[in-house]
């Protein structure tokens, strides 16, 4: 008997309207795509290690479950982020029950040695480059349907080979030199492997950029004009002027200056047709969107979020898929909508999925309970937000605008009675000036000034300044890294001083990315501000489990455990790990938080609190040092 349920696959329907879209027409019906192959892993009863890494396991099993499941198109969504940068050496973590990951904790490139000594891959034979050939070869063969390669865009690929941080410092210390790695990237990987695509799957137009960190927040503005849009501009070139050549999951609409402009720059690098998804399509809005795409005459995509996916209830999810699919199919263009499910996960409950598609089916059939309601938009409160989860951590629109001048009046009112030297160091610091800094740091000691205080009234204060504006929405990630680049060099003058005088720490913070998650960008940037506010950080990396965690906080002392999760997947190890502190006897308090974590969730698994941003999780421990009896 088959392993497999079905022996033919029929997604005709959908895909007829899906081509239409793309090919500027109007559709019959508004076709709903989807990210669904951990979901599709889990149901089937696979391993993870297996189904990444067996074409036809891969093929077949996501097809099986999408045809039961009744989904208009195809999905074919790998692990997008780590293919690339895995064939140029780069490090994999293999789990059973989740998408692999890069560990990128060991950069591939850092210097122009680094470079010099890559060699180009070869996407016929190297790392599992041919696995993602033969997966679209094929699901061609299977479903008459030849489904675009994923890729990953420029920028979010050089992140990955120079670590993220990493290539945030040298954009602003070393620009040339990372122009060099991506042009290499585009020119020695990514257009080839673009290009053996099209060569081995006949009919193929598309091939779709993934850029999680191409976007706002991660980087600013003026870092999606000079290394990102020109990339995607270069590598549409060198794969044939196809203007299939796309990027279309760039996120941080509602943090743009002008979500219009921003708009423009999506249409620029995805021409068929401009993409919102949520957490930023609820916040800015469907009908200011819908009224972008009118004026503009161009196909339009919502993407329902995966956090309400995987937690919404059943009226909360068909509420979105209704109002994203009127609002998306009103108006002269409405034709060319296509609703987007962002990701059903391995964790995502099985009746949630048959909740998001009997959704799409009864608005077709025309039952539409809440028809006419707008929800979305500013002042709208998302279903998947409540119990106290943020935005990114970040304020937008009116609240960043009251946020800011209550800041710039209480910094006017410290300014006024800080010493010059003080204040120098803190403007050496919101400059993003280190060497200044370092500079002022040694003639502060000079002058007679004590450690304490230089770390007190000149290195802390700009700290929380820089959360504040990030809180705000003023500043993005790369203002904080560059920031805290800045501070620590300061620091760097102090350490030795306060070291040999044997000075305590305000606290002694342990932090870790839970077991099965890779991600550490929100991680390093609440170490950053913590040891910014005089805290010594234990950080211990990504993918961590419990017996490493409450090892070292046993051995360090540790005032408090700081656990940190981008992926819903990875979510329920931050309760294991709770459990398994408290089953040790240990006080410890444990604070926890990350893009998909909520107030709530933090409650419900016994943590003792969480920090929606990097300056609330500092003032969480801040509190929680000062409460602690010591054992």
């Amino acid at each position: 008997m088959s392993r497999f349920k079905y022996d033919k696959y029929d997604f005709s329907a959908g895909v007829a309207q899906y081509k239409a879209i793309m090919n500027g027409q109007d559709a019959a019906f508004a076709p709903a795509t989807t990210q669904m192959a951990e979901f599709c892993m889990k149901y089937g009863g696979h391993n993870g290690r297996k189904f990444f890494s067996d074409p036809e396991l891969f093929v077949r099993g996501n097809l099986d479950v999408q045809q039961e499941f009744g989904f208009d198109v195809p999905d074919m969504v790998w692990d997008v982020y780590s293919v690339e940068a895995e064939a140029l050496g780069g490090d994999m973590a293999w789990f059973d029950d989740l998408y692999p990951a890069l560990d990128n904790t060991r950069p591939i490139i850092e210097t122009e040695k680094d470079l010099a000594r890559m060699k180009a891959p070869d996407p016929f034979k190297t790392g599992r480059m041919p696995w993602v050939l033969e997966v679209l070869q094929l699901c061609q063969e299977l479903t008459g349907f030849p489904h675009h390669i994923h890729y990953c865009a420029p920028i979010n690929l050089c992140a990955q080979v120079m670590q993220f941080e990493k290539m945030v410092v040298a954009i602003a210390e070393r620009p040339q030199f990372v122009h060099k790695v991506m042009n290499w990237l585009c020119e020695e990987v990514l257009a080839p492997y673009i290009n053996a695509y099209f060569k081995v799957v006949p009919g193929a137009e598309i091939a779709n950029g993934k850029d999680a960190v191409g976007s706002l927040p991660f980087i600013t503005e003026e870092m999606v004009h000079e290394f990102s849009v020109p990339y995607l501009d270069k590598l549409r070139k060198l794969t044939g002027n196809r203007r299939g050549l796309r990027c279309d999951n760039w996120w941080g609409d509602a943090f743009a200056e002008n979500a219009e402009e921003y708009w423009d720059i999506k249409l620029q690098v995805t021409p068929q047709y401009l993409k919102v998804q949520d957490p930023d399509c609820f916040r800015v809005g469907t009908e200011r969107i819908r009224k972008y795409a009118d004026k503009k005459g161009c196909a339009l995509s919502f993407g329902v979020g995966t956090l309400l996916l995987q937690k919404g209830t059943r009226e909360d999810i068909i509420r979105r898929v209704h109002e994203y699919m009127e609002v998306g199919s009103r108006g002269p263009h409405g034709k060319k909508f296509f609703l987007y499910f962002c990701s059903f996960s391995a964790q995502t409950p099985v009746e949630n999925v048959r909740t998001a598609i009997e959704a799409v089916k009864m608005f077709r059939r025309g039952e539409l309970p809440y028809a006419g309601e707008v929800l979305s938009g500013p002042g709208g409160v998302a279903a998947e937000m409540a119990g106290g989860k943020g935005f990114m951590g970040m304020s937008t629109g009116s609240d960043a605008d009251k946020a800011k001048e209550a800041k710039q009046e209480a910094i006017a009112l410290a300014a006024s009675g800080r010493k010059p030297i003080f204040q120098g160091i803190y403007d050496a610091i919101m400059e993003f000036d280190g060497d200044t800094c370092a500079e002022l740091v040694a003639q502060a000691l000079e002058d007679g000034e004590s450690p304490n205080d230089i770390l007190d009234e000149g290195l802390i204060p700009p700290m929380g300044e820089v959360g504040d504006l990030f809180a705000a929405g003023e500043f993005f990630v790369p203002e904080m890294l560059m920031a805290a680049k800045a501070m620590k060099q300061g620091l760097e003058v102090l350490r030795p001083i306060i070291t040999a005088k044997k000075s305590k720490p305000k606290g002694v913070i342990v932090t870790a990315t839970v077991f099965g998650d890779l991600h550490d960008i929100g991680k390093n940037l609440v170490g950053m501000m913590l040891e910014g506010a005089g805290f010594k950080v234990v950080d211990l990396g990504v993918n961590v489990k419990a017996e490493m965690i409450i090892e070292t906080a046993r051995k360090v002392d540790a005032d408090v455990i700081g656990l940190s999760a981008l992926l819903t997947t990875t979510m329920p190890f931050m309760k294991l790990i709770v459990e398994q502190i408290k089953k040790e006897g240990m006080t410890i308090p444990v604070i926890c938080g990350g893009a998909p974590v909520s107030r709530d969730f933090a409650m419900e698994i016994g943590a003792n609190g969480y920090g929606d941003n990097a300056p609330e999780a500092v003032e969480l421990c801040k509190r929680l040092v000062s409460e602690r009896v010591p054992a």
